[in-house]
């Protein structure tokens, strides 16, 4: 037996003093016991000067730390940790354990350290190194809208980010772009910054809708004429090419440019020469051609409908710029920036709630930033309170994000701060079990609610508001 009580002996004095974690022993009053080399090491103080003399008595002379985990423990009666810097600027978690008998007296106090200074050290870094990271972003950013001008372009998807820089790259060349893309996604604005930001920026960019001109004078306001090319032609004209000369043409909506025009914008793509209508002179120009459509030009050149000579012509340099569904972490500050712009246009002062925020996030705007834009001014002009709820949302925006949040995914934007992702998580609860039990005693029950708190904020979310059943 005593040779079993001297092996737990050994065990537990080498389980304690192989502990990287300081460990000391107090009494219940206070005096210390016991000391392992690794609180030796941390305090700098041997066993020999702190064991059998008071916790006190030995900070006194600066051997062991104030204030003390072991002491507050001894005082409260339950367990206590301190954050604490000790006299050599060692960072110290301590935390000291009450130990009772039988009787409920409090007979033992165990403190554990741990030096944390290591890590603080690396956290520091860490925290540096994204402070960093975030300045770096801030300056892209910087330049980016320094790039941008007052132009309201925002982009913070991978993707957008992408199509700008090669916006950026292809406005120091003059080689023709085809600007790709849905309608209201912002081909146009990408044009002017092109336009903007290329040699010919001190020259003008004319800008020529292909789909809003009638079939029968879209050559003649392409190529201008001569005095009697037609009838009604009762002087000469110059065309938009002419116009342009010097700077940029914008074809808008080349899909709808008629097969005779095709052949000859082609001709001039080629020599750079025209001939008006009625006229026998050519003329040379130059002009860098920026071209744009939303329709599939490869299916109707399998259709005969568009001359695939003349989209290799146009597409040496293709951009594709992504709809507004695909541009996520687009959408917080566009309708940010819209809503402040609308807000101010109109010397309002409104906001949106957080509920109606996550609403507009998660409609995938069919009709991009065009849509988007047109809500954002609707909902301020139309606004009768200071603050903008689910409620005063428009029927297809509510409806719309309850399609698009079949499942909660949590991929929220990064702009969302905690409170409005916690708010959205909750409304997509809410309106499952809405749909699930109707009844809002129902609803109570299966979520473990007062009935009075589900109303709440089954109003708050506009739950059941745009739909007919009668809430009971």
């Amino acid at each position: 037996m005593d040779r079993s009580i001297q092996e737990l002996t050994w065990e537990h004095d080498a389980i304690i003093d192989s502990s990287s974690d300081g460990l000391f022993v107090c009494d219940g009053q206070g005096v210390i016991l016991r000391v392992n080399p690794a609180s030796e090491r941390i305090n700098q103080a041997s066993a020999a000067q702190l064991v059998g003399r008071a916790y006190l008595d030995a900070a006194a002379e600066g051997l062991v730390i104030l204030p003390s985990a072991a002491l507050e423990a001894l005082k409260k009666r339950e367990q206590v940790s301190l954050l604490q810097e000790n006299r050599f600027g060692r960072k110290l978690i301590s935390t000291a354990t009450p130990v009772f008998d039988d009787t409920g007296e409090l007979i033992r106090v165990v403190v554990s350290e741990r030096d944390i200074t290591e890590l603080d050290r690396l956290q520091r870094q860490l925290e540096e190194q994204q402070a960093l990271g975030e300045q770096f972003r801030h300056q892209m950013l910087e330049q980016q809208q320094n790039w941008l001008g007052d132009q309201a372009v925002i982009a913070r998807s991978p993707c957008m980010v992408k199509a700008l820089k090669q916006a950026h790259k292809v406005s120091a060349v003059d080689s023709s772009v085809l600007i790709l893309g849905e309608t209201g996604v912002g081909k146009g604005l990408i044009a002017d910054l092109i336009h903007q930001h290329s040699r010919r920026a001190d020259q003008p960019i004319i800008k020529l809708n292909c789909g809003a001109i009638p079939e029968t004078l879209i050559e003649a306001e392409l190529f201008g004429y001569d005095k009697g090319a037609f009838t009604g032609a009762v002087g000469s004209k110059p065309g938009f090419l002419e116009v342009a000369d010097g700077g940029i043409l914008f074809l808008d909506e080349i899909a709808d440019l008629p097969p005779a025009a095709q052949v000859k914008l082609l001709r001039f793509l080629e020599d750079g020469q025209l001939t008006r209508l009625g006229s026998t002179q050519s003329r040379r120009v130059d002009v860098r051609i920026l071209a744009a459509t939303h329709r599939d030009l490869q299916q109707m050149i399998a259709s005969g409908l568009f001359r695939l000579d003349l989209f290799y012509r146009l597409s040496v340099i293709p951009l594709f710029i992504p709809p507004l569904r695909e541009r996520r972490e687009c959408l917080v500050p566009l309708i940010q920036t819209y809503f402040d712009k609308f807000a101010d246009r109109s010397r309002l002062k409104c906001r949106l709630s957080a509920a109606a925020l996550d609403l507009l996030t998660r409609y995938a705007y069919p009709g991009n930033v065009r849509e988007l834009m047109n809500i954002c001014e609707r909902l301020v002009v139309m606004s009768d309170t200071q603050i903008i709820d689910v409620n005063d949302l428009p029927q297809s925006v509510v409806a719309g994000a309850e399609i698009d949040e079949g499942g909660m995914s949590g991929d929220w934007p990064c702009e969302m701060s905690l409170l409005q992702i916690l708010e959205s998580v909750e409304r997509q609860v809410l309106r499952k079990a809405h749909k699930r039990y109707r009844k809002q005693r129902r609803i109570a029950e299966s979520l473990h609610m007062s009935q009075p708190t589900v109303a709440r904020k089954l109003c708050k979310y506009g739950i059941g508001m745009h739909s007919e059943e009668k809430k009971s």
